[in-house]
Formats: C-alpha cells, structure tokens, sequence
C-alpha cells in the first residue's frame, strides 16, 4: 500500500472532532509527500535526458589497427571507445618499468607492443605500406 493510501486510512481511525490539529497535520504531510513524488518524477526524466547529452556523438575509425576520432589525429583508446564509446586519448607511459608503452588513463588498458600512440597520419603511412608490400 502506498504512502497516499496510508494516510488516508490514518485519517479515518483519527476521531476529527478531538484530533483537529493532527487531522491538519496529516492532511499538510499528504500533500507535501505527493509533491515530492510528482518532483521525483521529474528528476528521473531530466536524470534520464542528461545522461543520453552526455554520449559521445562523433564518429570512432580504425585504421592498422589503432583508433581515432573522426578528424582528429590522436589515438584514442579502442576499448574505452568501443565498449564506453568515450574518446580517452592515450599516453605514454612507462609501465612498471619496461618502458614507454601507449596506455588508456582511464581503464589503464596498455597497447600491446612497447611504442608511444601514434598519429593518424602515422597508422595511414602504416597502413598503405602493408598494402604496397601485401
């Protein structure tokens, strides 16, 4: 049963001619608890709309096996762009001391293969090489 409904049982077992200031009271809760529910309503569309403004509208490309943000040239994360789909620039990082390796700073995801991240121009030269050679 809900609080609504409560509260008017509430108010039947309450004797009106001696509980007059509870009755009031009563009935002011019932309202204020309405409008609480009528506002949590709202939050939750308002919660569901930002929620979608905040994806990632632009569009991710692989190319020789790296990603990038369509006209951007940084590498970004493959996995951050592929399950997230959120555009997490990689970094070079030293990884417990093997050396530089290009490294997602969020899922802390390592690219396999010790190389800092790569430029798109770099993976396109890459990519046009092996099918020159292939």
């Amino acid at each position: 049963m809900g609080v609504i409904g409560e509260g008017v049982d509430l108010l039947k077992l309450v004797d009106k001619g001696m509980n007059a200031d509870l009755y009031r009271q009563l009935g002011e809760w019932i309202d204020k608890v309405t409008d609480l529910q009528k506002e949590l309503e709202g939050l939750k569309v308002e919660n569901a709309n930002l929620k979608e403004s905040l994806h990632f509208k632009g569009q991710f490309r692989r190319i020789d096996g790296h990603s990038f943000i369509e006209g951007d040239e940084e590498e970004v994360c493959s996995r951050c762009a592929q399950v997230d789909f959120r555009p997490i620039y990689l970094l070079d990082m030293n990884i417990d001391g093997r050396g530089s390796r290009a490294t997602c700073p969020h899922c802390k995801t390592a690219r396999a293969g010790l190389a800092p991240p790569i430029s798109r121009k770099k993976a396109e030269e890459n990519a046009r090489r092996m099918a020159d050679s292939g």
